[in-house]
């Protein structure tokens, strides 16, 4: 549980220096048409946020008060979202930025924006959202939607983050990142279109390393058959939090 709420304050952090700087940035992108809401990082710092919160109210009060049955689902419902948006996003948002950083740092995030964002939030931002995610699919076994379950909401998330940049250009009159205005119609939809296999490969790697750290994932309804059988397999590695 300690690290549970050490992984809270973490995410809570990097909201606060998500808005903190992003809000104050004289910008043209931050200060137009849906603001800081249109960039993948601060979407994906809000839903890091929302889910440890939803994390941390479960474990410290929620377990407590609530019947085993609703905190069962309250797990369910936690899980799900770590599995198909909040884990894969925030991956993806770390190997997307520094991905482009290095190939074409002017396209991403030009030099000049060292003096406004300095290093460090820039870090706080664009790489500490990987390894808590990371972090918390290693120390916790998670009881994973169904494949079919989890790929919905992946491709959910992915859809409409893609609609909500042709809205706020078609809106707005901007585009969110300095690259699309370098890129014609083809080469915006290739660059999409590997960013969205990116988000399907990683959502993949996630189950594939959950399974490697905890010996498979388990389902809610396999568990169920396994109880009603008398056959749940009491050895099984990974730690479970208080609803499981």
């Amino acid at each position: 549980i300690a690290i549970n709420q050490t992984m809270f304050i973490l995410s809570l952090s990097l909201y606060f220096i998500s808005y903190a700087t992003i809000h104050e940035i004289a910008h043209p992108n931050y200060s137009s048409f849906a603001g800081r809401w249109k960039t993948l990082t601060f979407l994906s710092c809000m839903i890091n946020c929302w889910y440890f919160l939803g994390v941390f109210c479960h474990d410290f009060f929620l377990s407590f008060v609530l019947p085993e049955s609703i905190n069962k689902k309250i797990k369910k419902v936690l899980d799900g979202l770590f599995d198909g948006i909040v884990c894969p996003a925030a991956i993806l948002v770390v190997t997307a930025f520094w991905g482009l950083y290095y190939y074409n740092r002017a396209a991403i995030w030009p030099l000049k924006m060292d003096a406004i964002i300095p290093p460090l939030y820039n870090h706080m931002m664009h790489t500490l959202l990987a390894p808590i995610a990371l972090v918390e699919l290693a120390l916790y076994r998670h009881h994973y939607l169904s494949l079919g379950g989890g790929l919905f909401l992946c491709t959910a998330y992915t859809a409409g983050y893609v609609a909500w940049l042709h809205v706020v250009r078609n809106v707005g009159g901007i585009w969110a990142y300095p690259i699309f205005y370098k890129l014609d119609f083809a080469g915006r939809v290739k660059f999409i279109g590997v960013i969205v296999a990116a988000m399907y490969v990683i959502f993949f790697a996630q189950h594939f390393l959950h399974q490697l750290v905890h010996g498979g994932e388990v389902e809610e309804s396999s568990v169920k058959k396994q109880k009603q059988t008398g056959k749940v397999n009491k050895g099984k590695k990974g730690k479970s939090r208080k609803a499981d």
